[in-house]
């Protein structure tokens, strides 16, 4: 309980989010009774689907997977992660951003993961991590004059890199889904700035990121036209 106080502390948002995943997975494991690997089970709680998507329009579904978790390995290291490094990157974009980060990569993943991966079934919160990681590498890159940020971005970069070499030769991993939530990340970023008003881009860049955004909704909806 100590450890959780101090961690609202210093980065509220990143407790909130890991405290509701974990109770979402405890209450997989109830109804599931403890068999949380299961598909259908988890299509049933919410996950990206993409026929369900497309046929029945069930868009919501490209946001709940982020709160799903197939496993206790899948949950415990994705959780690990996110206490470790969400506190870094709420220090980095404020807690309102960070929030915004979070769940705008998390959604964008799901995307990537639908229109390109459409007949797997996607649950975990690792879309909004690569949206993390992809935030917490510009933030390295736009303040590189500051050796520790610079050094953390360079250690984060690798490990991104590894991450999605590792998922390209897995077939249990939502490669797209981790890509989508990199690109999703960055693209708030850019956006958005970080904390407070310093290392806003360039008004023209935001624009273009924003217009990707609703091109990339107005894919979604039109792949759910195909029918």
């Amino acid at each position: 309980m100590k450890a959780l106080k101090e961690q609202y502390q210093t980065a509220p948002i990143t407790t909130i989010i890991f405290l509701v995943t974990t109770f979402v997975f405890l209450i997989e494991l109830v109804l599931s009774r403890g068999t949380t690997e299961n598909s259908e089970f988890l299509i049933n709680m919410g996950a990206k689907w993409g026929p369900y998507i497309q046929l029945k329009h069930e868009y919501w579904r490209l946001l709940t997977p982020v709160f799903l978790h197939a496993g206790f390995l899948h949950i415990v290291t994705n959780m690990i992660t996110l206490w470790f490094i969400g506190p870094l990157v709420e220090r980095a974009f404020g807690s309102a951003k960070f929030f915004g980060l979070y769940f705008f990569g998390g959604i964008i993943g799901n995307i990537f993961s639908y229109l390109l991966a459409p007949s797997s079934v996607s649950v975990g919160a690792s879309t909004a991590l690569f949206a993390m990681f992809g935030g917490l590498i510009l933030y390295a890159i736009r303040f590189k004059e500051d050796p520790q940020v610079k050094s953390m971005g360079t250690v984060l970069g690798l490990f991104v890199i590894l991450n999605l070499v590792t998922g390209f030769s897995s077939t249990d991993i939502d490669i797209w889904g981790h890509i989508g939530g990199l690109i999703g990340g960055m693209m708030f970023a850019v956006m958005f700035g970080f904390y407070g008003r310093s290392g806003k881009y360039a008004i023209r860049v935001r624009l273009i990121m924003g217009a990707i955004t609703i091109l990339l909704i107005i894919l979604t909806f039109w792949a759910g036209l195909r029918i």
